[in-house]
């Protein structure tokens, strides 16, 4: 027998995992830099640089990139920043897990303290949160067609969602960022932020386009001798592409976008003054696209020359059965806990939110969470013109779904898709937020498939034993090809003799005439 095969091919979810840890280090202030006389605000972020997949564990190693800004006792210049990387290797157990196996690793920044020791040394204590998903590859052939005259066949329809694309990329951005008239020149750059803000993925012809906005702001040392401490902020619009040639329109697309390195550097203008930000940012991508359609595979055959024997592995289909994208928005006031000063004008505002809990409903997820804010701002205080106040705020927010009983595989990602700070009356501050729910689910169906037959003779005298005419009641569970197959006949004939049956229940009567053929 000839046949055609199709392999079939999925990623399944097998295992989720949580852990935290803590990075605990001492660091030395450079020779080249002032005295720390107190931190003003300090960030960070994860760098994964490798995952081994080993039996029932992941090792992983990164650092963790510190940034500060800190005040000083140089009465010229106030500010300075500071600038370590934190080394760690960690290896989580996980059952099952197996070196064959893919895994999805995603952090939370759930603390960054300083501990001032003197000041030329501080003490830096972090706490990581990571979420391991680990999914396998499996691939099987199964049989689509027979090609053999003397063979019938039973087909199978199922409609599945393939998984077309699955991997990383980046997308590059570069700006030249000119400094506005009314600015000083810059002497030294202290510190950066770069925020993204309402990204979305479109999936064109054979490329993704993703659009959005940059906001860019950079603190700096002016020449300025009178004003030291200058400022600037652009907002630039965002509008790129990335090859994707497998993508065309009408594909399902999930991609999750954060931010990734960024390169700053400042550039003499025609005039020969440093006035222009040479601006290079990465956008990483996980880009995974799916595709809706009917499969069709064999399922059964029959033969009336030769006995049949099939061989089946079972195999997890995935249909899509939900994608939502959901944004909460949020305004709150706080009361300013301010040192010696008051506000005058906020700078930047650094966001994050944390998930504590997710609870499947009938009608959606049910999200817990926190949502943080980091506010920089200029101060009235001549000492410390630059200051931070940190503010927090609990959220439940429901991201309504379809069809979510206990059988399907889900994904939720949370991020602050847009955070802003403004002053108000009563010495207070209002935050407002935007964080993006991104929701997608599958549902499972477990179904053989067909990937090899065998062939072997007629057993006669079990042929011989069937009835040649038999009038047969329909029981619950058979269906024409169950019976044919019983009664060695074909679903055809039944159907000839049954005034052209299509449809059976039970309790049905059929007349059936066994093939009679090479019996004659």
């Amino acid at each position: 027998m000839d046949f055609e095969k199709k392999e079939f091919y999925g990623i399944v979810a097998k295992a989720k995992k949580q852990m935290q840890i803590t990075i605990d280090q001492d660091c030395n202030v450079a020779d080249t830099k002032p005295d720390i006389e107190k931190m003003i605000q300090t960030r960070g972020m994860v760098k994964i640089q490798e995952t081994e997949m080993m039996i029932d564990r992941v090792r992983m190693k990164g650092e963790f990139l510190f940034q500060g800004l800190y005040g000083t006792n140089d009465t010229a210049t106030f500010l300075e920043s500071l600038e370590y990387s934190l080394p760690f290797e960690e290896y989580v157990h996980i059952d099952g897990v197996l070196p064959s196996d893919y895994v999805k690793v995603q952090y939370t920044i759930d603390d960054i303290n300083t501990v001032l020791i003197n000041s030329r040394k501080i003490s830096i204590r972090v706490l990581l949160t990571f979420s391991f998903q680990i999914t396998e590859e499996i691939k099987e052939e199964g049989i689509t067609a027979i090609h053999d005259e003397n063979v019938s066949v039973l087909k199978k329809d199922i409609q599945v969602t393939d998984l077309i694309v699955n991997k990383k990329d980046l997308a590059r951005l570069k700006e030249e960022l000119i400094l506005p008239a009314n600015k000083a020149n810059v002497y030294q750059v202290l510190w950066t932020q770069v925020d993204i803000e309402n990204l979305q993925a479109k999936i064109a012809e054979h490329m993704i386009e993703i659009q959005g906005s940059m906001q860019v702001f950079i603190l700096y040392l002016g020449e300025d001798a009178q004003m030291p401490v200058q400022y600037a902020r652009w907002e630039i619009p965002v509008d790129t592409q990335l090859e994707c040639y497998e993508c065309v329109p009408g594909m399902i697309g999930r991609i999750g976008m954060s931010l990734g390195g960024q390169q700053l550097e400042v550039r003499p203008d025609e005039d020969g003054e440093e006035r222009i930000i040479s601006l290079e940012v990465t956008i990483d991508c996980d880009i995974k696209i799916y595709e809706d359609h009917k499969i069709s595979y064999v399922d059964d055959g029959c033969s009336m020359e030769k006995t049949l024997i099939p061989e089946y592995h079972m195999f997890d289909f995935e249909t899509l059965i939900g994608k939502n994208q959901a944004v909460m928005k949020s305004g709150k006031r706080f009361r300013m806990e301010q040192e010696p000063g008051k506000l005058l004008q906020v700078l930047s505002v650094k966001g994050s939110v944390t998930v504590d809990d997710v609870e499947i409903t009938e009608q959606g997820l049910s999200v817990e969470g926190v949502w943080m804010a980091d506010v920089l701002y200029l101060s009235t205080e001549d000492a410390t013109p630059v200051m931070n106040s940190s503010y927090m705020e609990p959220f439940t927010f429901f991201v309504e779904t379809k069809y979510l009983s206990g059988n399907e595989d889900y994904q939720l990602d949370v991020r602050v898709d847009q955070m802003s700070a403004v002053p108000t009356e009563g010495g207070e501050i209002e935050i407002r937020t935007a964080i993006l729910f991104d929701f997608i689910s599958f549902h499972k169906t477990r179904q053989r498939i067909m990937t090899d037959m065998k062939e072997e003779a007629l057993d006669y005298e079990k042929i011989r034993k069937i009835p040649g005419i038999v009038g047969y009641v329909v029981k619950e569970g058979d269906t024409l090809w169950s019976i044919a197959k019983t009664y060695f006949t074909t679903v055809e004939s039944i159907r000839e003799q049954n005034e052209e049956v299509s449809e059976i229940k039970p309790g049905d009567k059929l007349l059936i005439v066994k093939e009679i053929g090479i019996f004659q």
